[in-house]
């Protein structure tokens, strides 16, 4: 079969999301769909994929997002389905689609065969794990670039083993994507067994060597200097032999995060998300995606808890409670169903927003941001 007829195939085979499917985020589109997809080694999957939609009209760009790989199956099955969430809803609000694929082995199918186990640390056979995950990753790219409102134009993004796979993907320079771009990308490493270096370390330089002779779709890499996966000697490695085998490649090693830097993509948005805006501007992606400051609006004295709508009396001296004394920057969001969420440090408004449409049908709107509410005055809230 051409891969032509195998791409056709799969959009046409593509299966809505099954009865009692969790809620999803309204505002941003969310639906699910199941793609069926055969890997290199043979094997038949139905790929969960979430899609998340702009809510004008088209056509867009898209996005596709690659998730990590827990170190245990049982992490790896929680959550059941990846979403990526603030990382979805920035590029949403870039106008992008965007999907985000649940490869084989993870989430709700994590108890049956994993595709991309590589091996005991000693014997590491990282090129099969990656072919599985590079397959579902091109399956779900051309599902998504025969979506009726897409433009054509696509950019992969991919955290710690989704960050190696999608320079993988990038290496066999799909059609219509313009960049990809690799946060922590690597495998094999354990942070509490070796912090900092990976399994069979000169296998994986002689993997990115042989991507980067491939390679001409140009790369964004964003790493940190206290990764306790991939220790920074090894990024610059990867960086070096990827770049001096031909391929076009921007590596930015970043000072240290926290404990683990190789935790930026998922704690540390407010960091990446101006570095990513900046890149993506450069490439013709000019719309704003940061999320903007509301305006206070003056609707009540912020610890004024009694007139905080929706929410019910134990949520508004638990809840909002909290969000009073937590530290700054912080963000308070709420909901007509009771929901609520907030979040303080990093990228807060997205965080609190994330959490109140978490397994919520209603929309969700900021109540409050830092010391002030911005709530709109005469608001339907109670």
């Amino acid at each position: 079969m051409s891969p032509a007829t195998l791409s056709l195939l799969l959009l046409l085979f593509a299966l809505p999301p099954a009865a009692g499917a969790e809620t999803m985020s309204r505002d941003l589109g969310e639906e699910v769909v199941r793609l069926p997809v055969t890997l290199p080694d043979g094997s038949r999957h139905a790929l969960t994929v979430t899609v998340f939609h702009p809510d004008e009209a088209g056509p867009h760009p898209l996005a596709l997002l690659s998730h990590g790989r827990a170190t245990s199956a049982a992490a790896r099955a929680d959550p059941p389905r990846q979403r990526m969430e603030t990382a979805a809803r920035y590029l949403v609000r870039k106008g992008f689609i965007v999907l985000v694929p649940t490869r084989a082995g993870y989430g709700a199918d994590a108890g049956g065969a994993d595709p991309e186990d590589s091996g005991p640390c000693r014997r590491k056979d990282y090129p099969a794990s990656l072919r599985a995950a590079v397959a579902q990753i091109l399956a779900a790219l051309d599902y998504g670039r025969r979506l009726p409102d897409v433009d054509g134009r696509a950019l992969l993004i991919g955290q710690s083993v989704g960050g190696i796979a999608t320079v993988a993907a990038a290496a066999e320079n799909p059609p219509g994507v313009v960049t990809a771009i690799n946060f922590a990308g690597g495998a094999g490493g354990d942070p509490d067994s070796h912090p900092g270096v990976p399994c069979s370390p000169a296998q994986l330089q002689q993997l990115y060597a042989e991507f980067g002779s491939r390679g001409r779709v140009p790369m964004l890499w964003v790493y940190t200097r206290n990764d306790r996966f991939f220790g920074q000697e090894y990024s610059q490695a990867w960086a070096r032999v990827y770049r001096a085998a031909g391929a076009p490649l921007d590596y930015r090693l970043l000072p240290a995060f926290g404990d683990n830097g190789h935790l930026l993509f998922s704690q540390g948005a407010d960091i990446w998300m101006p570095l990513l805006e900046d890149y993506l501007r450069g490439l013709g992606f000019a719309r704003p995606g940061l999320a903007g400051r509301p305006s206070p609006s003056g609707y009540a004295a912020l610890d004024d808890g009694e007139r905080v709508p929706y929410l019910s009396r134990a949520d508004r001296l638990g809840g909002y409670g909290r969000f009073l004394s937590s530290p700054l920057p912080r963000a308070f969001a709420i909901s007509p169903s009771g929901r609520w969420g907030y979040a303080y440090g990093g990228d807060a408004i997205d965080r609190a927003l994330d959490f109140c449409h978490n397994g919520n049908s209603s929309p969700c709107s900021l109540y409050a941001v830092d010391r002030d509410v911005v709530w709109p005055d005469g608001a339907d809230g109670r």
